[in-house]
């Protein structure tokens, strides 16, 4: 249980590293981000549900805004499985068997909660990015990380 609670921490501080890398970016003007929005606002009233597919790391943050929360909590979920089981093999099944353990379960969705903040942080603040761009920039945190022990 205690590598679950690791590995969180360790997926919760790549994303807040990753969001400090992605830096500033200039402004769109107000025409080009209204022709954005419409076009992003076509797209997802085109899909039945953001969520359809399970494939949340093509989502922008229009999807993340439309997405309803337990869509958001999957999206969050699959990311945190995504990047544990890239630091350790089989975390995604771990993670699963410390949902049995209510204590452990609570402490998880706490954490879950908080990465959901993190990833609307990073979408937010990095127009045009995804979740996957998200969880590529963390897998690069980790592996120099790695390279520095």
């Amino acid at each position: 249980m205690k590598k679950i609670v690791f590995v969180v921490v360790a997926v919760m501080l790549c994303a807040a590293l990753a969001m400090g890398c992605a830096g500033p970016t200039a402004a769109p003007s107000e025409s080009a981000q209204a022709t954005e929005s419409a076009s992003a606002e076509a797209s997802v009233e085109a899909s039945d549900a953001p969520a359809a597919n399970g494939d949340y790391s093509s989502w922008t943050n229009e999807e993340w805004e439309a997405a309803a929360d337990s869509d958001k909590t999957a999206a969050t979920e699959a990311l945190l499985a995504e990047i544990g089981d890239y630091m350790m093999e089989g975390y995604s099944d771990l993670m699963e068997q410390a949902k049995t353990n209510d204590s452990v379960k609570a402490q998880l969705d706490a954490q879950i909660e908080s990465l959901k903040g993190q990833i609307e942080n990073f979408l937010n603040n990095s127009p045009g990015s995804t979740i996957g761009d998200l969880a590529k920039a963390s897998k690069q945190v980790v592996d120099g990380s790695d390279s520095a022990e």
